[in-house]
């Protein structure tokens, strides 16, 4: 592999938690360099349009997870035992949690001061936060992609103070808004978790042209390619073309990482985790 991409990530989404007994542990691979779990989702507060009856945010997010079996000493065990990363990801999915703010700077105070109290208050470690980073996460965008840029930026600005790690996830129906806020803050976003599941990819080429002509916006070395086990994702992108498309990435040392999403359906698949095993075996034996 290229330079640029001597140690993959291997990433994992952990969006329900009634199956899941904590953080899924059994899926890390001793081999992975880097692995992340992603707790989603940190949602915020909304009110209704009285005219168009739309959800207008209010900033003001809080953790949607089990807390207590996320909590702040399970996070410090699992980064002892297994050097894991965790990162908190904000948004949601679908149209139930857009991101369409009330006011915009109202928005951007509200979600400084929300995300400062889940990451320093309710994650306070010994020696500071147990959370290493946030994750952008709305699938549904209602707001122009100059006001999605301007305040998310300035939290993202704001949260780097905090945390050392920041991914995007943008997705195909709102490609545009996650460019926009790249091309602002390219230095201030480490990952970009690129949901291939959220539109039709039919065949292995379409998946690797794909990849490569989205790289010419987010970089090569910060590009991840998605995979998802919920059963709602199914039928856009076979595991049959993902799998093979991230071989002919990997060995072109095109692709960076590896994400899937999310913990609680592949433990609910059969065999129970499968993806994940097979995706950081891909990433740590084509090297």
């Amino acid at each position: 592999m290229s330079s640029k991409i001597q140690k993959p990530l291997f990433r994992e989404y952990i969006i329900a938690s009634d199956l899941l007994k904590g953080f899924p542990v059994e899926i890390i691979s001793p081999r992975i360099p880097h692995f992340h779990f992603l707790l989603a989702f940190a949602s915020e507060d909304y009110v209704e349009d009285p005219n168009t009856k739309k959800k207008l945010g209010k900033g003001n997010f809080r953790a949607t997870w089990d807390v207590k079996k996320f909590s702040p000493e399970s996070i410090r065990n699992l980064k002892s035992e297994y050097g894991a990363k965790v990162v908190i990801s904000l948004g949601g999915r679908g149209t139930d949690f857009p991101f369409n703010p009330q006011d915009k700077e109202i928005w951007i105070d509200n979600a400084k001061k929300s995300l400062q109290h889940i990451i320093t208050e309710q994650y306070k470690g010994p020696f500071g936060t147990v959370i290493d980073g946030i994750d952008i996460n709305y699938e549904y965008i209602e707001s122009s992609e100059e006001d999605f840029a301007h305040c998310i930026g300035k939290v993202i600005d704001y949260l780097k103070t905090l945390i050392s790690v920041v991914s995007i996830a943008p997705s195909n129906p709102v490609l545009s808004h996650y460019q926009k806020l790249f091309k602002a803050k390219p230095d201030r976003v480490d990952w970009v978790n690129y949901q291939y599941y959220k539109q039709k990819v039919s065949n292995t080429s379409e998946f690797v042209n794909l990849h490569k002509t989205l790289i010419d916006t987010f970089s090569v070395e910060k590009l991840l390619a998605g995979f998802s086990t919920d059963p709602n994702d199914k039928g856009n992108i076979s595991l049959e073309v993902f799998i093979e498309g991230a071989l002919q990435l990997i060995s072109s040392a095109s692709l960076s990482g590896i994400f899937v999403s999310d913990a609680q359906s592949s433990l609910d698949s059969e065999p129970s985790h499968y993806v994940e095993g097979k995706a950081q075996k891909l990433l740590t034996e084509s090297d």
